[in-house]
């Protein structure tokens, strides 16, 4: 990520850098100088511009963006998604700060929380929009109100009226592939706050369909052997942690030596 970013009309500095995996990167960004009118601080998301094993992957890059940003804009009016505030480059956005804290943190949540998320993932659905990554706490914010944002349209698919050339099969596609976000959005809600959850709730959040079983069979062991190639790595000295603060703990090698020290 860059050092800083002019973005805005104003200079912002990198602070700490979120995720940076095989399709982007995302950062935080402080002013440099407060300014009236500016936002304190910025998220840049930054997608994939070079190339992977000698294969140009720019283009996929911009793709991404471009996808993302329109999602992003097709929600525009729906309070717990973020508003674009500029795309300097084809293969960059940025949007302000959401205070506050992930899912994946097990904040303390107000009892109305998932409610609210709930009602959220369902306007974002009326606009014909699924987000297909909800099943990541990550990208499920909590601010400091203990109100719900939501996060990384990256992978995000807008299903037109006749996307199948037919009103009937477009729907019922959509309609299949939304019920997903709700799964996932019971399913935290059955791991976080059990007591809560009504019964049409607890239903929803127990999927064994057959995409997501294959999901589960494919990838438990990818993860098992991806897990264990990283720590070889480290072992080796092939991988070492950057000295870098602002490095994130996804993307820091040092804690597969951690994890295998651990398990020894």
């Amino acid at each position: 990520m860059p050092p800083q970013i002019d973005c805005l009309g104003g200079e912002y500095v990198l602070e700490r850098v979120f995720k940076h995996d095989f399709l982007a990167a995302t950062a935080l960004y402080a002013a440099a100088a407060v300014r009236p009118g500016l936002p304190r601080k910025l998220v840049c998301k930054i997608s994939r511009q070079m190339h992977f094993c000698l294969v140009p992957l720019g283009w996929l890059g911009r793709l991404v963006t471009r996808v993302e940003v329109r999602n992003l804009r097709r929600c525009r009016e729906v309070r717990e998604v973020p508003i674009v505030l500029a795309r300097p480059r084809p293969n960059v956005y940025v949007y302000e700060y959401i205070e506050g804290a992930s899912l994946a943190d097990k904040p303390p949540l107000p009892s109305d929380f998932f409610d609210l998320l709930l009602a959220a993932v369902r306007q974002i659905h009326a606009r014909n929009v699924v987000h297909f990554d909800l099943h990541k706490p990550g990208n499920i914010l909590v601010d400091d109100d203990g109100k719900p944002h939501i996060i990384d349209f990256q992978l995000s698919m807008h299903i037109r009226e006749r996307a199948l050339l037919s009103r009937r099969l477009s729907r019922r596609l959509r309609l299949w592939l939304q019920s997903y976000d709700i799964y996932h959005v019971c399913k935290h809600k059955r791991r976080l706050q059990p007591a809560l959850l009504t019964e049409t709730e607890a239903r929803l959040s127990r999927n064994h369909s057959l995409p997501l079983r294959i999901h589960r069979t494919v990838a438990k062991p990818y993860k098992r052997v991806r897990r264990a190639c990283l720590r070889y790595l480290h072992t080796k000295g092939i991988l070492s942690a950057p000295d870098r603060p602002e490095t994130c703990p996804e993307t820091n090698p040092a804690r597969w030596a951690a994890k295998q020290q651990q398990s020894g």
